[in-house]
């Protein structure tokens, strides 16, 4: 079984807009619609994938969480978003919960927010509370520019302040920080997803010591569709000389547990 843990669709709505947003600086694979994704799945032997919305605004956060609840299905999953000026945080993240949503994702470039904001210290002991996971985008962003609000150290400096909260740091991290990543991050009782990453992108030999200094047990497969196509994803991760026990729970059995699938 292979479970992606990272990807994105959008209602047709909006897909045109969400592509020509980025467009000359990240390509895409799919057309960013549901039924692109599925295709993309069948391709790649993809058994079920989480897709991740995000609130760009405090306004849309409603309707955003009302969409993803509505949108999942046997074989995909949706996490819910909450944005961090968004005055009725602590409702928002009720209804999440009430929703039967697994998590929360957060970009603190497109949403910026620092998570050393003690302003939103009780959002986080919320998501304890209520046992939603937390999956942020971690390290660089071609979208925008440095200095970034999501660099190893600050994240490992979050992670003590909560260390109940399940985090989800995407990107292996921290994009294209990675000795920051091997020093402040790597071993921590923090999980690590690997959307994006490519040979080109990280090498085999240097994404293998990350992950083995990591844990595999803390490692989810993920590929930010379409922003990245998963079925090479797919071929990579099995290329790497891992152990079968490292590959199931790579592909598969930690995404499990977080998704209680």
């Amino acid at each position: 079984m292979i479970i992606d843990f990272h990807t994105h669709y959008y209602p047709a709505k909006v897909v045109g807009k969400a592509l020509a947003a980025v467009e000359g600086r990240i390509g895409h694979y799919t057309d960013g619609s549901r039924a692109g994704l599925l295709a993309s799945m069948r391709e790649a032997k993809i058994d079920y994938s989480l897709a991740l919305p995000i609130a760009t605004r405090p306004a849309n956060s409603r309707g955003i969480n009302t969409w993803a609840a509505a949108e999942r299905s046997e074989n995909i999953g949706l996490t819910g978003s909450i944005h961090p000026g968004d005055p009725h945080l602590p409702d928002t993240l009720k209804y999440i919960a009430e929703q039967g949503l697994p998590g929360i994702k957060l970009h603190p470039e497109y949403q910026q927010f620092d998570f050393a904001d003690e302003r939103l210290y009780p959002v986080w002991e919320r998501c304890v509370e209520l046992d939603l996971f937390v999956i942020t985008h971690a390290g660089c962003d071609v979208m925008f520019k440095p200095p970034w609000h999501s660099d190893p150290a600050r994240l490992a400096a979050f992670h003590r302040r909560f260390p109940e909260l399940k985090l989800i740091l995407a990107h292996l991290g921290s994009m294209e920080m990675w000795d920051a990543v091997e020093t402040e991050l790597a071993g921590l009782p923090v999980y690590f997803d690997l959307a994006l990453l490519t040979p080109d992108r990280l090498p085999p030999q240097r994404l293998l010591a990350i992950i083995r200094k990591h844990g595999a047990e803390r490692i989810l497969f993920g590929t930010d569709s379409p922003w990245s196509p998963q079925k090479a994803h797919v071929d990579y991760i099995r290329s790497l000389p891992l152990s079968e026990a490292e590959r199931e729970l790579i592909f598969h059995r930690n995404a499990a547990e977080l998704l209680h699938l």
